[in-house]
C-alpha cells in the first residue's frame, strides 16, 4: 500500500511524456506545458508550480488543461500547500469528470484530505476512484479501508469496502491478506467466528513475519468463542511458535488459561494465569490476577487463594478493592482461620459500608460466629439484616440462621419463631423448607412426636432436596414413639424411592430394629442379611444382630460364625470386644464351658479395664466357672464385679450368681447374705422376687 502521494505510479502511467497537442492550442502553451512536465520530472515542483499556474490561469482556450490542473495538484501537494492541493485536485474532478485523470485526482485528493488530518473527506475521495484503473482501485480501497478501521466507521462499511477487493481479481499477496485480515477481524467483531476463522486461516500463509503471530492469535480467538476449544486451544499454542510480541503472547497465554478451564481442566490453568499475575507490566496481569483468584477459591485453594488476594487489594480500583476484601474474608473463613476471617470483614464493613457486598459480609461474619459457637455475637450480626430493606435472599437466611443461634442455645421457643417466620415471609423463598426441618427437630426435642412426624412427612412429600432425609427422619421419630409397626412402612418406602440413597443401609438396619421390638425375628434377620455386603458400619452392626438373633433361637453355631467374622474382619471395630464376649456366651449357652472360659479369659487380658465388655464378661467367666464345678473361683470372680465396678448395672446378677454358688456349696448364711445385697440394688425385678423368696 502507498504511503505517499502515488506520483511515481502516475509518472510511469502518463511516462510525462508530451501530450498530443490539438491544432487549436498556441505553440507557445504546448511548448510551456512540455517544459512544466520537465520541471517536475527534475523535481522541480515550485518552478512546475509556477509554470502550471501561469497555464491553468491563461483564459486562452488549452486541450491539456486537465492535465495541466492535475500536475499543479501534484505540485501543490509535494510542497505541502495541502489546502492548494486540494482545490486544484477538486477542480480536475469538477470541471473535468471525463478526464483521464480523474481517478488519480481522486486518489491524490484522498491522500491531501489524509494529511490535512480529514479522514472523512479523505475517505469520500478515494471512493471516486473507479474500476478502470484496477491497480490503482485496489490501491484506493485499501487506503478506505485502512483509514475506516483507523477512525472507526461504521463497521459494516468497512465490511463492504474489504470484501469488494476480495472479489478483485489479480490482487498482490500482501493485498489479499491484509483483505482477508480485514473481513476476518469485521467478522469476528460481528459474532460471525465460523467465517472470521476461515478468513483468518486464508490470511495466514500470506502474512509477513510480523503478523503471523497476530493472525494466529485471531484464529484461536475465533475458535474460541465458537466454542471449539481443543482447536482454539491448539491454535493459542501456535502463537509462542510465531516471534509474538510480548504483549501478544501474554494475551494468548491468558486465552490459552480459558481453553483449559472451558475444556473442564481448570488445574491446568492455573500456572497460566499465575505465570502472568507475577509479571509486571503484562497488558493482561489484573485480569490474569482476577481469574487466578476465582480459579483458586473455587479449587478450594482458599491458602494460594487468601495470599493472591491479600497481594491484590492495593492493585485494583477502590470498589475492586472491597470485592477482594470479601473474598479474602471468604478465603479465611474457609480455612477455618475465624479471628483473622472476623478481622477482615470488620475491616471491609467499615471501610466499605455501602457496597454491594456489604449485607454478604456481615452475614459471612456470622457464620463464623456460627462456626466458634459464638452463638450470641453471630445473632448481633444477624440483626443488622432483619430489617424489610435487606436484600430479601439475605433476610431470608439471616431469620433461618437466628432460629438456628436459638436453637443451639436451647430457646426452643424463640428459635420455632424465627423457623416460621422463614416460613410465613417467605412462602416461597429456598429456606423453606430447611426451616420446616428445624421446625420437625423442635417438635422432636419438645416431645411432639406427631408434630415432629407431620413436618417431616410435608418435607418427605415436596420433592425437594431433603426429602429422603426428612422420610427417614419421621421414620426415626416413629420409633421413638414406639409406633415401629408405622415406622416400618416408612423405612421401606425410603428403600423403594431412593435406593441408592446416602442413609440405605441405616434404613435396612431400623426395618431389622423395628422387627425385632415386633418379636419377629425371621424380618428382622432378612433385614440384616441384606447390610451383610454392605462396605460401612453397618456391616458390622447387621452382623452382630445376626448373632445374636442366631443366639436367642440357639443356633449357636451360626452366632459364633458371625461374631468371629466381626473380630476378624475389623479387630479394632467398637463391636470387637462385645463380639468377642457374645462368642463366650454362646459357647456357654452350648455348654462349651471350656471354650467360654478360654474366651472370656482372653478377652479381660486383652482388652483395658475401661472397655464396656470387662465387667459382664467378667460375671460371664464366673458362671462358667461354676458351670464347670469350680464354685470358689467362679464366685471370687462374680464378686469382682461389684467391688470394681460399683456403678456397673450387673451388681445384683453378680449378687446373684454368687448365692446360688453358695447355696450349692451349702454356705446358707453366706447365700442369704448375698440376697440381701440384691436387694440393695434392685427393689423390684424377677431377681428382687427371687431374693425376697430365698430369704423367707
Amino acid at each position: 500500500m502507498l504511503t505517499v502521494l502515488g506520483l511515481v505510479l502516475c509518472l510511469a502511467a502518463a511516462g510525462l511524456a508530451p501530450a498530443p497537442v490539438l491544432a487549436a492550442d498556441s505553440p507557445e502553451q504546448a511548448q510551456q506545458y512540455r517544459y512544466a512536465l520537465g520541471l517536475v520530472q527534475r523535481q522541480l515542483y515550485e518552478e512546475a508550480e509556477r509554470v502550471l499556474n501561469k497555464i491553468v490561469t491563461d483564459p486562452a482556450p488549452f486541450s491539456l488543461r486537465d492535465g495541466a490542473l492535475f500536475w499543479l495538484a501534484e505540485c501543490r501537494y509535494r510542497t505541502k500547500d495541502w489546502t492548494g492541493a486540494a482545490a486544484a485536485y477538486s477542480q480536475v474532478l469538477r470541471d473535468f469528470p471525463a478526464s483521464t485523470f480523474r481517478d488519480r485526482a481522486a486518489y491524490g485528493l484522498g491522500w491531501t484530505h489524509i494529511k490535512d488530518n480529514n479522514p472523512k473527506s479523505a475517505v469520500e475521495s478515494l471512493a471516486l476512484v473507479s474500476r478502470s484503473d484496477a491497480r490503482l482501485w485496489t490501491d484506493a480501497r485499501l487506503k478506505m479501508g485502512f483509514l475506516m478501521v483507523k477512525y472507526g466507521f461504521d463497521a459494516a462499511e468497512t465490511q463492504a469496502v474489504y470484501e469488494e477487493i476480495l472479489a478483485q481479481s489479480g490482487l498482490t499477496p500482501e493485498q489479499t491478506f491484509e483483505a482477508n485480515l480485514q473481513v476476518g477481524i469485521g467478522r469476528f467483531n460481528g459474532s460471525l467466528f465460523e467465517e472470521a476463522a476461515g478468513h483468518f486461516r486464508k490470511a495466514l500463509p500470506l502474512a509477513p513475519p510480523d503478523k503471523k503471530a497476530v493472525v494466529q492469535f485471531y484464529i484461536g480467538e475465533s475458535l474460541f468463542r465458537n466454542r471449539r476449544y481443543p482447536e482454539a486451544e491448539e491454535a493459542l499454542g501456535q502463537v509462542a511458535l510465531a516471534s509474538p510480541t510480548p504483549e501478544l503472547a501474554d494475551k494468548a497465554t491468558y486465552s490459552l488459561a480459558w481453553c483449559k478451564i472451558k475444556g473442564g481442566r481448570p488445574a491446568e490453568a492455573e500456572p497460566l494465569f499465575l505465570s502472568l499475575a507475577t509479571k509486571e507490566g503484562s497488558p493482561v496481569r489484573i485480569e490474569a490476577m482476577r481469574n487466578l483468584i476465582d480459579l483458586l477459591m473455587n479449587l478450594h485453594k482458599y491458602r494460594e487463594a487468601a495470599t493472591w488476594l491479600a497481594k491484590a487489594v492495593p492493585l485494583f480500583p477502590a470498589d475492586e478493592a472491597g470485592e477482594l476484601t470479601y473474598l479474602r474474608g471468604l478465603a479465611l473463613s474457609r480455612l477455618g482461620e475465624f479471628t483473622e476471617s472476623l478481622q477482615v470483614f470488620t475491616t471491609f464493613l467499615k471501610t466499605w459500608p455501602k457496597h454491594a457486598r456489604a449485607e454478604d459480609a456481615r452475614y459471612q461474619s456470622a457464620l463464623v460466629h456460627i462456626a466458634m459457637g459464638k452463638f450470641r455475637e453471630a445473632m448481633a450480626d444477624l440483626d443488622e439484616l432483619l430489617r424489610r430493606e435487606t436484600t430479601p435472599g439475605i433476610r431470608e437466611k439471616a431469620l433461618y440462621r437466628m432460629g438456628e443461634c436459638h436453637f443451639n442455645l436451647g430457646a426452643l421457643k424463640q428459635a420455632r419463631e424465627y423457623f416460621e417466620r422463614v416460613i410465613r415471609d417467605y412462602p416461597k423463598g429456598s429456606g423453606r423448607v430447611d426451616a420446616l426441618y428445624q421446625l420437625g427437630e423442635i417438635a422432636y426435642q419438645s416431645g411432639d412426636h406427631q408434630g415432629a412426624i407431620d413436618a417431616f412427612g410435608s418435607i418427605a412429600d415436596s420433592g425437594s432436596e431433603l426429602a429422603p432425609q426428612a422420610l427417614f427422619r419421621s421414620g426415626e421419630v416413629l420409633m421413638k414413639a414406639h409406633r415401629f409397626v408405622d415406622a416400618v412402612p416408612v423405612f421401606e418406602r425410603y428403600l423403594k424411592d431412593h435406593p441408592q440413597g446416602k442413609l440405605r443401609d441405616d434404613a435396612l438396619f431400623k426395618v431389622g430394629l423395628c422387627q425385632l421390638e415386633l418379636k419377629d425375628s425371621g424380618k428382622a434377620l432378612a433385614a440384616f442379611s441384606q447390610l451383610r455386603d454392605s462396605t460401612g458400619y453397618f456391616r458390622q452392626e447387621a452382623r452382630y444382630q445376626i448373632g445374636e438373633i442366631a443366639r436367642q433361637v440357639g443356633n449357636f453355631p451360626l452366632a459364633i460364625q458371625q461374631f468371629k467374622a466381626i473380630v476378624a474382619e475389623d479387630p479394632r471395630n467398637p463391636l470387637a470386644s462385645r463380639a468377642r464376649r457374645a462368642i463366650g456366651t454362646s459357647l456357654y449357652q452350648s455348654k462349651d464351658y471350656d471354650g467360654a472360659a478360654e474366651t472370656f479369659k482372653a478377652i479381660l487380658k486383652e482388652f483395658p479395664a475401661t472397655d464396656v465388655a470387662i465387667p459382664e464378661s467378667r460375671l460371664w467367666l464366673g458362671r462358667t466357672l461354676i458351670a464347670q464345678g469350680k464354685q470358689d473361683d467362679g464366685i471370687l470372680e462374680v464378686l469382682k464385679v461389684p467391688v470394681l465396678y460399683p456403678r456397673s448395672s450387673l451388681i445384683p446378677e453378680a449378687y446373684a450368681e454368687a448365692a446360688r454358688a453358695y447355696a450349692t456349696l451349702g454356705k446358707a448364711p453366706k447365700a442369704l447374705q448375698m440376697w440381701r445385697e440384691v436387694l440393695k440394688f434392685q427393689a423390684t425385678g424377677p431377681l428382687a422376687d427371687e431374693a425376697r423368696a430365698q430369704l423367707k
